[in-house]
């Protein structure tokens, strides 16, 4: 088992914060202030480190800021995949109600990954990141469009979905929306619906 680092300070060893524990004191502080008051020097002050310890692991405030949204993508991704229904309808379903499930119990964290805060993070990096996530919402959608149905039939309404479902998250976060996940929902199987009646696809029959 790998020993825990340690060094001197204001003359007793103590262990050195690792990767994992910045950036868990990071997205704590995100989560109750707010992104803005995520630096560098804020985080280091919370463990007990100067800033220079912190440079060991992360370039500056945007890399540490990316790596927390890269990592809530990955969380959005494993919650909307785990245990889906065998129906195909009832999937979407599931899946839609679990994105808003986790925007509501994770709201800073869905703000940081959309850049609804205005700090800095990598959007390239997130975007990559966020590829993987709408292959999921494709292939979820594939058999709802037909065998004639083309890659990119599937991959434009999985992009249709998203900007939906972003779309209805952020009116209500912005309060301009009260929260309705029933019209969210339908909402979306209407889309879908829409998207199997256009040319070059199948009209969808039923499970």
């Amino acid at each position: 088992m790998a020993t825990a680092q340690t060094r001197m300070r204001r003359g007793k060893r103590r262990p050195v914060a690792g990767r994992e524990e910045i950036l868990a004191t990071a997205r704590a502080i995100g989560v109750r202030e707010g992104w803005k008051a995520v630096t560098i020097r804020s985080v280091a002050q919370k463990l007990g480190y100067t800033s220079p310890l912190l440079y060991e692991h992360f370039r500056d405030k945007q890399d540490l800021l990316t790596e927390i949204a890269v990592d809530a993508l990955g969380q959005l991704e494993t919650r909307l995949t785990e245990k889906l229904p065998s129906d195909r309808t009832a999937a979407i379903v599931s899946m839609v109600e679990r994105y808003w499930t986790f925007m509501l119990e994770h709201s800073q964290l869905y703000r940081l990954v959309n850049g609804m805060d205005g700090v800095p993070i990598d959007k390239t990096q997130v975007s990559r990141s966020a590829q993987s996530l709408c292959r999921v919402v494709a292939e979820a959608v594939r058999p709802m469009l037909g065998k004639n149905a083309s890659e990119a039939d599937r991959r434009i309404l999985a992009d249709e979905l998203w900007a939906l479902l972003h779309g209805m998250a952020a009116l209500y976060m912005d309060r301009v929306a009260p929260f309705d996940q029933a019209r969210v929902t339908n909402a979306v199987m209407r889309m879908i619906h829409g998207a199997r009646t256009r040319p070059g696809a199948d009209r969808y029959r039923g499970p």
